[in-house]
């Protein structure tokens, strides 16, 4: 009978500190999935504004190649030439 009662004693304390441990297990679990939930959030917020100011330097850039392929065109094309100093002293309005 006293062999019974030690064994369900053992069996017992060994339930309760595998509890225990799982419970700890669970917590660090919890709180590395917090920080990885955290640093997530922190990286998606760069790559947006990473992504923001490179659609904003590729809108200025598309700008200043359209405005450069306009130059060059107008001078190639339809002959356009800037016009002198001397010639702008004369027009007046």
């Amino acid at each position: 009978m006293l062999a019974i009662f030690q064994k369900r004693i053992v069996i017992n304390f060994s339930l309760v500190i595998s509890i225990i441990l799982l419970s700890i297990l669970s917590i660090h679990w919890h709180h590395e999935m917090y920080l990885l939930h955290k640093t997530e959030k922190t990286l998606k917020n760069e790559n947006e504004k990473i992504n923001a100011l490179n659609r904003q330097l590729m809108m200025e850039y598309s700008e200043i190649q359209s405005g450069v392929t306009v130059y060059q065109k107008s001078q190639d094309e339809l002959l356009m030439i800037a016009p002198l100093e001397s010639e702008m002293e004369e027009v007046t309005i």
